[in-house]
């Protein structure tokens, strides 16, 4: 309750942050996960027919992305994400609706042209509930992001690695390695398409998960309020316990212009 109240307020706030922007600019910046811009995305994933049961689940992860200028050289962007998620039949004949842990990402990144980059910490912070979606277990570890962009294209990958270090003795630790490919063709109007992998390895337990996403996305202007709309399917691949199919559904509100 204590995390929804302030998700809230921090959403309020945002929102009376002004921006001034093109959509095309706007669309630009959203294909760069350490763009020097404030946007908040209400990413919606939907997942049937998960083996065994031909379960269901929907999971809407909470991403606010916050810029801190540091000086003239040098940004520090903190990515946030939350899941939210809601399950049936996944876990037996069963209901489970709750949040996961939180992952919070830290970013150091020149704010000179020429090939983006960031690398900074990355966090784990055991908050989750019910019993079936916690870790108990606090994490840390390395990330980073690259990529590159040439006129409307744009083109890297995002990594994190995360060690469990403390926690709950009774649950077992975990070694966690995330990697996202991904490549976005921006058009005029703010339309865009955007290719990406989602791939996820627990070293210990010997699983990968992952998934293959292709999204059409539109920048537009809502009441005054820069917003980007996303939707498209999604091929998973795993070793068990894996969708049939799915998609995203993603929301993004925009609300400040990088310098």
């Amino acid at each position: 309750m204590k995390t929804l109240i302030i998700t809230s307020v921090l959403f309020v706030f945002l929102c009376q942050i002004s921006y001034s922007q093109s959509a095309d600019e706007i669309a630009k910046k959203l294909a760069n996960p350490v763009a020097s811009m404030i946007s908040v995305p209400f990413q919606n994933n939907f997942d049937f027919n998960i083996k065994p049961n031909s379960g269901f689940r929907w999971t809407m992860n909470f991403q606010p992305v916050i810029p801190f200028t540091l000086n003239k050289n040098w940004n520090l962007i903190s990515r946030t994400i939350l899941p939210v998620v809601s399950q049936f039949n996944v876990i037996g004949n069963s209901t489970q609706i709750g949040i996961h842990d939180v992952s919070l990402s830290l970013f150091l990144s020149p704010s000179a042209p020429g090939i983006i980059w960031g690398i900074g910490p990355v966090f784990n912070i055991p908050i989750a509930a019910p019993v079936e979606y916690a870790t108990k277990k606090w994490g840390f570890g390395p990330t980073f992001a690259g990529l590159v962009q040439e006129g409307k294209l744009t083109f890297g990958a995002l990594f994190s690695h995360m060690w469990s270090f403390a926690g709950k003795k009774s649950y077992p630790n975990f070694s966690l390695s995330y990697l996202q490919p991904f490549c976005t063709q921006n058009f005029t109007g703010g339309w865009g398409i955007s290719l990406s992998s989602e791939m996820s390895s627990e070293w210990k337990s010997k699983t990968t998960t992952g998934a293959v996403i292709l999204v059409g996305s539109k920048v537009t202007k809502i009441g005054g309020q820069i917003i980007s709309f996303a939707l498209g399917p999604k091929y998973y691949f795993a070793n068990s316990y894996k969708p049939e199919f799915g998609f995203r559904a993603s929301v993004t509100f925009v609300f400040a212009k990088s310098k």
